[in-house]
Protein backbone atom coordinates (compact mmCIF):
# COMPACT_ATOMS: atom_id res chain seq x y z
CA UNK A 1 0.00 0.00 0.00
CA UNK A 2 0.87 3.85 -0.88
CA UNK A 3 -0.49 5.90 2.38
CA UNK A 4 -0.10 9.63 2.11
CA UNK A 5 -0.20 11.81 5.01
CA UNK A 6 -1.04 15.70 4.98
CA UNK A 7 -0.33 18.08 7.75
CA UNK A 8 1.14 21.70 7.69
CA UNK A 9 1.88 23.62 11.03
CA UNK A 10 4.79 23.94 13.52
CA UNK A 11 6.56 21.09 15.12
CA UNK A 12 3.64 19.70 17.16
CA UNK A 13 1.50 19.02 14.38
CA UNK A 14 4.11 17.58 11.99
CA UNK A 15 6.48 15.63 14.21
CA UNK A 16 3.44 13.38 15.50
CA UNK A 17 2.64 12.69 11.76
CA UNK A 18 5.94 11.46 11.21
CA UNK A 19 6.18 8.79 14.06
CA UNK A 20 2.91 7.29 12.69
CA UNK A 21 4.85 7.39 9.64
CA UNK A 22 7.59 5.84 10.43
CA UNK A 23 5.47 3.04 11.94
CA UNK A 24 3.66 2.47 9.36
CA UNK A 25 6.83 1.87 6.93
CA UNK A 26 8.13 -0.41 9.57
CA UNK A 27 5.23 -2.36 8.75
CA UNK A 28 6.08 -2.56 5.38
CA UNK A 29 3.99 0.49 3.71
CA UNK A 30 5.05 3.07 1.27
CA UNK A 31 4.51 5.98 3.07
CA UNK A 32 4.79 9.75 1.29
CA UNK A 33 4.37 13.07 4.09
CA UNK A 34 3.01 16.13 2.33
CA UNK A 35 4.04 18.89 4.58
CA UNK A 36 5.76 22.32 4.90
CA UNK A 37 9.00 22.87 3.09
CA UNK A 38 10.64 23.05 6.12
CA UNK A 39 10.55 19.88 7.69
CA UNK A 40 11.61 18.16 4.68
CA UNK A 41 14.80 16.71 6.02
CA UNK A 42 13.94 15.39 9.48
CA UNK A 43 10.72 13.29 7.08
CA UNK A 44 13.37 12.36 4.61
CA UNK A 45 15.79 11.16 7.69
CA UNK A 46 13.51 8.46 8.75
CA UNK A 47 12.72 6.96 5.83
CA UNK A 48 9.78 8.83 4.60
CA UNK A 49 9.24 9.98 1.28
CA UNK A 50 8.28 13.95 1.17
CA UNK A 51 6.17 16.16 -1.09
CA UNK A 52 5.75 19.91 -0.37
CA UNK A 53 2.58 21.53 0.67
CA UNK A 54 2.90 25.88 0.31
CA UNK A 55 3.11 26.66 4.06
CA UNK A 56 5.55 28.93 6.16
CA UNK A 57 4.19 29.25 9.72
CA UNK A 58 7.24 30.27 11.27
CA UNK A 59 7.24 33.03 8.64
CA UNK A 60 3.46 33.79 9.62
CA UNK A 61 4.18 34.52 13.26
CA UNK A 62 7.54 36.28 12.52
CA UNK A 63 5.36 38.71 10.29
CA UNK A 64 2.31 38.84 12.67
CA UNK A 65 4.13 38.72 16.17
CA UNK A 66 1.54 40.68 18.61
CA UNK A 67 -1.45 39.15 17.09
CA UNK A 68 0.07 35.59 17.64
CA UNK A 69 1.32 36.02 21.48
CA UNK A 70 -1.59 36.13 23.00
CA UNK A 71 -2.68 39.81 23.07
CA UNK A 72 -6.10 39.19 20.66
CA UNK A 73 -7.73 35.39 19.94
CA UNK A 74 -10.14 37.62 17.37
CA UNK A 75 -6.29 39.25 15.45
CA UNK A 76 -4.69 35.88 15.65
CA UNK A 77 -7.89 34.22 14.18
CA UNK A 78 -7.70 37.00 11.20
CA UNK A 79 -4.17 36.13 10.32
CA UNK A 80 -4.97 32.25 10.20
CA UNK A 81 -7.66 32.75 7.65
CA UNK A 82 -5.78 35.01 5.78
CA UNK A 83 -2.65 32.90 5.52
CA UNK A 84 -4.71 29.45 4.93
CA UNK A 85 -6.77 31.31 2.12
CA UNK A 86 -3.10 32.68 0.65
CA UNK A 87 -1.05 29.20 1.32
CA UNK A 88 -4.07 27.04 0.12
CA UNK A 89 -3.83 28.23 -3.56
CA UNK A 90 -0.93 26.00 -4.35
CA UNK A 91 -2.87 23.35 -2.43
CA UNK A 92 -5.07 21.37 -5.05
CA UNK A 93 -1.77 20.89 -7.38
CA UNK A 94 0.71 20.16 -4.68
CA UNK A 95 -1.81 17.49 -3.21
CA UNK A 96 -2.67 15.82 -6.67
CA UNK A 97 1.45 15.16 -7.10
CA UNK A 98 1.75 13.98 -3.47
CA UNK A 99 -1.38 11.57 -3.77
CA UNK A 100 -0.26 9.82 -6.84
CA UNK A 101 -0.70 6.21 -6.28
CA UNK A 102 -2.21 6.68 -2.87
CA UNK A 103 -4.19 3.75 -1.18
CA UNK A 104 -5.28 5.65 1.41
CA UNK A 105 -5.37 9.13 2.83
CA UNK A 106 -4.73 10.51 6.15
CA UNK A 107 -5.38 14.22 6.59
CA UNK A 108 -4.51 16.41 9.69
CA UNK A 109 -5.32 20.24 10.67
CA UNK A 110 -5.44 22.89 8.35
CA UNK A 111 -5.21 20.32 5.14
CA UNK A 112 -7.88 18.25 6.49
CA UNK A 113 -10.38 18.68 3.96
CA UNK A 114 -7.68 18.91 1.40
CA UNK A 115 -6.80 15.64 1.82
CA UNK A 116 -10.41 14.53 2.17
CA UNK A 117 -11.30 15.62 -1.29
CA UNK A 118 -8.46 13.97 -2.75
CA UNK A 119 -9.43 11.04 -1.90
CA UNK A 120 -13.05 11.52 -3.08
CA UNK A 121 -11.62 11.83 -6.49
CA UNK A 122 -8.81 8.91 -6.56
CA UNK A 123 -11.82 7.34 -4.81
CA UNK A 124 -9.60 5.70 -2.18
CA UNK A 125 -10.30 5.80 1.81
CA UNK A 126 -9.60 8.54 3.37
CA UNK A 127 -8.75 9.30 7.63
CA UNK A 128 -8.94 12.18 9.77
CA UNK A 129 -6.30 12.31 12.62
CA UNK A 130 -7.14 15.41 15.01
CA UNK A 131 -4.00 16.39 17.52
CA UNK A 132 -6.77 18.42 19.53
CA UNK A 133 -10.77 17.12 20.76
CA UNK A 134 -12.39 18.94 17.97
CA UNK A 135 -15.49 16.88 18.09
CA UNK A 136 -18.47 18.46 20.50
CA UNK A 137 -18.86 17.61 23.94
CA UNK A 138 -20.94 19.42 27.17
CA UNK A 139 -17.79 18.71 29.19
CA UNK A 140 -14.88 19.80 27.56
CA UNK A 141 -14.48 23.70 26.13
CA UNK A 142 -13.87 24.65 22.47
CA UNK A 143 -10.34 24.15 22.24
CA UNK A 144 -9.87 27.29 19.85
CA UNK A 145 -12.01 29.54 22.83
CA UNK A 146 -10.38 30.44 25.79
CA UNK A 147 -11.64 28.30 28.69
CA UNK A 148 -14.17 29.59 30.99
CA UNK A 149 -16.82 28.50 33.34
CA UNK A 150 -20.22 27.48 31.07
CA UNK A 151 -23.74 25.82 31.32
CA UNK A 152 -22.63 22.85 29.43
CA UNK A 153 -25.82 23.10 27.17
CA UNK A 154 -23.87 26.69 26.48
CA UNK A 155 -20.42 25.09 26.39
CA UNK A 156 -22.12 22.61 23.66
CA UNK A 157 -23.93 24.93 21.20
CA UNK A 158 -20.59 26.69 21.56
CA UNK A 159 -18.54 24.28 20.06
CA UNK A 160 -21.40 23.58 17.09
CA UNK A 161 -21.44 27.89 16.80
CA UNK A 162 -17.51 27.79 15.99
CA UNK A 163 -16.88 25.02 13.70
CA UNK A 164 -20.04 26.65 11.78
CA UNK A 165 -18.11 30.07 11.97
CA UNK A 166 -15.01 28.38 10.91
CA UNK A 167 -16.60 26.33 7.66
CA UNK A 168 -17.86 29.49 6.78
CA UNK A 169 -14.89 31.70 7.27
CA UNK A 170 -12.70 29.24 4.86
CA UNK A 171 -15.87 28.20 2.83
CA UNK A 172 -14.67 29.64 -0.28
CA UNK A 173 -10.99 28.81 0.21
CA UNK A 174 -12.38 24.80 0.31
CA UNK A 175 -14.84 25.14 -2.36
CA UNK A 176 -11.97 26.88 -4.56
CA UNK A 177 -9.69 23.93 -4.18
CA UNK A 178 -12.71 21.40 -4.69
CA UNK A 179 -13.51 23.36 -8.03
CA UNK A 180 -9.42 23.02 -9.01
CA UNK A 181 -10.03 19.16 -8.30
CA UNK A 182 -13.16 18.89 -10.10
CA UNK A 183 -15.49 18.08 -7.66
CA UNK A 184 -18.67 19.84 -6.68
CA UNK A 185 -18.70 21.93 -3.67
CA UNK A 186 -19.61 21.29 -0.22
CA UNK A 187 -22.80 22.84 0.45
CA UNK A 188 -23.32 26.25 2.95
CA UNK A 189 -24.08 23.91 6.24
CA UNK A 190 -20.45 22.23 5.58
CA UNK A 191 -19.07 19.22 5.18
CA UNK A 192 -18.42 17.97 8.88
CA UNK A 193 -21.93 17.21 9.77
CA UNK A 194 -21.97 14.52 7.22
CA UNK A 195 -19.53 11.73 7.87
CA UNK A 196 -19.88 10.55 4.44
CA UNK A 197 -18.16 13.50 3.14
CA UNK A 198 -14.84 13.30 5.14
CA UNK A 199 -14.78 9.47 5.03
CA UNK A 200 -15.95 9.65 8.83
CA UNK A 201 -12.92 8.07 10.40
CA UNK A 202 -10.91 9.89 12.81
CA UNK A 203 -8.14 9.31 14.96
CA UNK A 204 -7.37 10.99 18.07
CA UNK A 205 -3.54 11.56 18.62
CA UNK A 206 -3.61 12.10 22.46
CA UNK A 207 -4.06 9.91 25.30
CA UNK A 208 -7.67 9.06 26.65
CA UNK A 209 -5.83 9.05 30.45
CA UNK A 210 -5.26 13.22 29.56
CA UNK A 211 -8.88 13.45 27.84
CA UNK A 212 -11.18 10.72 28.68
CA UNK A 213 -13.82 9.84 25.91
CA UNK A 214 -16.64 11.80 26.24
CA UNK A 215 -20.06 10.31 25.88
CA UNK A 216 -20.83 12.44 22.84
CA UNK A 217 -18.68 11.11 20.74
CA UNK A 218 -19.35 8.67 18.37
CA UNK A 219 -17.79 5.24 17.91
CA UNK A 220 -16.28 6.02 14.52
CA UNK A 221 -13.71 8.21 16.71
CA UNK A 222 -10.64 6.00 18.06
CA UNK A 223 -8.65 7.10 20.43
CA UNK A 224 -5.13 5.29 20.36
CA UNK A 225 -2.80 7.67 22.46
CA UNK A 226 -0.05 9.66 21.20
CA UNK A 227 1.68 9.34 18.18
CA UNK A 228 5.31 9.60 19.01
CA UNK A 229 8.70 8.20 17.49
CA UNK A 230 10.80 6.00 20.38
CA UNK A 231 13.92 7.13 18.32
CA UNK A 232 13.14 10.67 19.93
CA UNK A 233 14.04 9.19 23.40
CA UNK A 234 17.54 8.11 21.71
CA UNK A 235 19.79 10.74 21.81
CA UNK A 236 23.50 11.74 23.21
CA UNK A 237 23.84 15.56 24.48
CA UNK A 238 26.78 17.46 23.76
CA UNK A 239 29.42 17.75 26.11
CA UNK A 240 28.21 21.29 27.93
CA UNK A 241 24.27 20.08 28.06
CA UNK A 242 26.03 17.28 29.62
CA UNK A 243 27.92 18.77 32.49
CA UNK A 244 25.26 21.00 33.17
CA UNK A 245 22.74 18.25 33.88
CA UNK A 246 25.15 16.54 36.23
CA UNK A 247 26.53 19.48 38.33
CA UNK A 248 23.14 19.85 40.27
CA UNK A 249 20.01 18.65 41.03
CA UNK A 250 17.80 18.49 38.49
CA UNK A 251 16.64 21.44 36.81
CA UNK A 252 13.57 22.82 35.35
CA UNK A 253 12.62 23.43 31.04
CA UNK A 254 11.66 26.50 30.46
CA UNK A 255 10.59 26.83 26.75
CA UNK A 256 8.05 28.56 24.35
CA UNK A 257 8.74 26.35 21.40
CA UNK A 258 7.29 27.62 17.59
CA UNK A 259 5.80 30.30 19.40
CA UNK A 260 7.65 33.57 18.51
CA UNK A 261 7.05 36.52 20.86
CA UNK A 262 7.10 40.22 19.76
CA UNK A 263 8.75 40.95 23.45
CA UNK A 264 11.32 38.20 23.08
CA UNK A 265 13.98 40.10 25.38
CA UNK A 266 11.29 40.85 28.15
CA UNK A 267 10.40 37.61 28.48
CA UNK A 268 14.00 36.00 28.45
CA UNK A 269 14.85 38.67 31.23
CA UNK A 270 11.68 37.84 32.93
CA UNK A 271 12.69 33.77 32.84
CA UNK A 272 16.34 34.84 34.05
CA UNK A 273 14.28 36.82 37.34
CA UNK A 274 11.97 33.83 37.91
CA UNK A 275 14.83 31.17 38.06
CA UNK A 276 16.88 32.99 40.17
CA UNK A 277 13.76 33.90 42.10
CA UNK A 278 12.68 30.50 42.75
CA UNK A 279 15.97 29.29 43.25
CA UNK A 280 16.15 26.32 40.91
CA UNK A 281 18.20 25.70 37.77
CA UNK A 282 16.74 25.33 34.52
CA UNK A 283 17.46 24.27 30.88
CA UNK A 284 15.83 27.06 28.35
CA UNK A 285 14.94 25.71 25.28
CA UNK A 286 15.76 29.04 22.79
CA UNK A 287 13.15 28.09 20.03
CA UNK A 288 11.94 29.73 17.26
CA UNK A 289 11.98 33.38 19.55
CA UNK A 290 15.80 32.73 19.72
CA UNK A 291 16.19 33.57 23.58
CA UNK A 292 19.60 32.80 23.21
CA UNK A 293 20.55 36.07 21.98
CA UNK A 294 19.50 37.57 25.78
CA UNK A 295 20.55 34.87 27.76
CA UNK A 296 23.72 33.84 28.24
CA UNK A 297 24.71 30.35 29.77
CA UNK A 298 25.44 30.84 33.44
CA UNK A 299 25.34 28.66 36.34
CA UNK A 300 22.11 28.30 36.90
CA UNK A 301 20.84 28.59 33.12
CA UNK A 302 21.95 26.41 30.26
CA UNK A 303 20.20 27.29 26.57
CA UNK A 304 19.96 24.78 24.15
CA UNK A 305 18.30 24.89 19.95
CA UNK A 306 17.29 21.47 19.34
CA UNK A 307 17.09 18.77 21.96
CA UNK A 308 14.27 15.88 21.73
CA UNK A 309 11.69 16.77 24.19
CA UNK A 310 10.87 13.48 24.49
CA UNK A 311 14.41 12.80 25.71
CA UNK A 312 15.18 16.07 27.77
CA UNK A 313 11.97 16.47 29.93
CA UNK A 314 12.96 12.58 31.62
CA UNK A 315 16.09 14.66 32.70
CA UNK A 316 13.77 17.71 34.27
CA UNK A 317 11.91 18.49 37.35
CA UNK A 318 9.16 20.58 35.51
CA UNK A 319 8.23 22.22 32.54
CA UNK A 320 6.86 25.85 31.72
CA UNK A 321 5.88 25.79 28.56
CA UNK A 322 3.30 27.33 25.63
CA UNK A 323 1.10 24.08 25.82
CA UNK A 324 1.47 23.46 22.57
CA UNK A 325 0.25 20.00 21.87
CA UNK A 326 3.02 18.39 21.41
CA UNK A 327 5.34 19.96 24.16
CA UNK A 328 2.31 19.11 26.31
CA UNK A 329 2.07 15.39 25.16
CA UNK A 330 5.84 15.61 26.03
CA UNK A 331 5.60 16.80 29.60
CA UNK A 332 2.79 14.73 30.43
CA UNK A 333 5.13 11.49 29.28
CA UNK A 334 8.12 12.34 30.73
CA UNK A 335 6.10 12.29 33.99
CA UNK A 336 6.80 15.67 35.14
CA UNK A 337 4.37 18.89 36.51
CA UNK A 338 3.86 21.76 33.68
CA UNK A 339 3.55 25.25 33.84
CA UNK A 340 1.46 26.78 31.23
CA UNK A 341 2.15 29.65 29.37
CA UNK A 342 -0.12 29.80 26.35
CA UNK A 343 0.43 32.10 23.42
CA UNK A 344 -2.78 31.41 21.18
CA UNK A 345 -5.49 28.87 20.17
CA UNK A 346 -5.47 25.35 21.34
CA UNK A 347 -2.83 26.15 23.81
CA UNK A 348 -5.03 27.53 26.48
CA UNK A 349 -7.40 24.45 26.20
CA UNK A 350 -4.25 21.85 26.87
CA UNK A 351 -3.32 24.25 30.48
CA UNK A 352 -6.97 24.17 31.14
CA UNK A 353 -7.02 20.63 30.97
CA UNK A 354 -3.50 19.49 32.32
CA UNK A 355 -4.08 21.84 35.58
CA UNK A 356 -8.19 20.30 35.76
CA UNK A 357 -6.48 16.92 36.18
CA UNK A 358 -3.93 18.13 38.95
CA UNK A 359 -0.77 17.77 36.42
CA UNK A 360 -0.49 21.39 36.23
CA UNK A 361 -0.52 24.48 37.50
CA UNK A 362 -3.31 27.13 36.88
CA UNK A 363 -2.42 29.17 33.26
CA UNK A 364 -0.70 32.16 33.47
CA UNK A 365 -0.94 35.07 31.21
CA UNK A 366 1.72 35.79 29.10
CA UNK A 367 0.62 40.07 28.64
CA UNK A 368 0.70 39.95 32.60
CA UNK A 369 3.57 37.57 32.73
CA UNK A 370 5.96 38.42 35.62
CA UNK A 371 9.45 36.72 37.58
CA UNK A 372 7.34 36.62 40.64
CA UNK A 373 3.90 35.20 39.06
CA UNK A 374 6.37 32.78 37.00
CA UNK A 375 9.13 31.56 39.97
CA UNK A 376 6.06 31.37 42.16
CA UNK A 377 4.16 28.85 39.77
CA UNK A 378 7.22 27.29 39.44
CA UNK A 379 7.85 26.12 43.00
CA UNK A 380 4.23 25.04 43.07
CA UNK A 381 4.62 22.99 40.25
CA UNK A 382 7.17 21.04 42.96
CA UNK A 383 4.53 20.68 45.68
CA UNK A 384 4.57 16.36 46.59
CA UNK A 385 0.95 15.99 45.47
CA UNK A 386 1.52 18.09 41.88
CA UNK A 387 4.61 15.82 41.66
CA UNK A 388 3.06 12.58 42.25
CA UNK A 389 0.31 13.25 40.04
CA UNK A 390 2.05 13.89 36.82
CA UNK A 391 4.84 10.75 37.48
CA UNK A 392 1.61 8.29 38.46
CA UNK A 393 0.00 9.74 35.01
CA UNK A 394 3.17 9.38 32.95
CA UNK A 395 3.69 5.70 33.99
CA UNK A 396 0.08 5.46 32.16
CA UNK A 397 0.67 7.48 29.82
CA UNK A 398 3.89 5.75 28.20
CA UNK A 399 2.15 2.14 28.68
CA UNK A 400 0.35 3.31 25.58
CA UNK A 401 1.94 2.60 22.33
CA UNK A 402 -0.44 5.33 20.21
CA UNK A 403 1.14 4.55 16.85
CA UNK A 404 0.77 0.88 16.97
CA UNK A 405 -3.02 1.68 18.25
CA UNK A 406 -3.66 3.81 15.24
CA UNK A 407 -2.27 0.81 12.66
CA UNK A 408 -4.14 -1.90 14.50
CA UNK A 409 -7.27 0.44 14.18
CA UNK A 410 -6.47 1.20 10.51
CA UNK A 411 -6.38 -2.54 10.14
CA UNK A 412 -9.35 -2.86 12.44
CA UNK A 413 -10.91 -0.49 10.06
CA UNK A 414 -10.03 -2.24 6.64
CA UNK A 415 -8.23 0.96 5.04
CA UNK A 416 -5.21 -1.07 5.49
Amino acid sequence: MTIVIMTVGTEGDVRPHIALGEGLLARGHAVRLAADPGFKASITKVGLEFSPLTADFAGMMRHNPQALDGRSGLAAARVVVAETRRMAQDWPAQGLKAAEGATLLIGSGNVSLLAASLAERLQVPFVQTQLQPLEASHALPPVWFRPRSLPASVTFALHRTLRQTAWLLLRHTANDMRKALDLPPYPLKGPWHDPKATGGRILFGFSPHVVPRQPEWPARIAMPGYFVSAKNADYTPDTDLARFLQAGDKPAYIGFGSMLSGEAETLAATVRDAVQRAGLRAVVGSGWSNLRRFLPNSAYIHVVNHVPHEWLFSQMRLAVHHCGAGTAAAAVRAGIPTVPVPFVGDQYFWGWQLHRIGVATPTQNLRSLTAQTLGDAMLQATSPHMVANASRLGTQVRAENGVQNAITQLEKWNVL
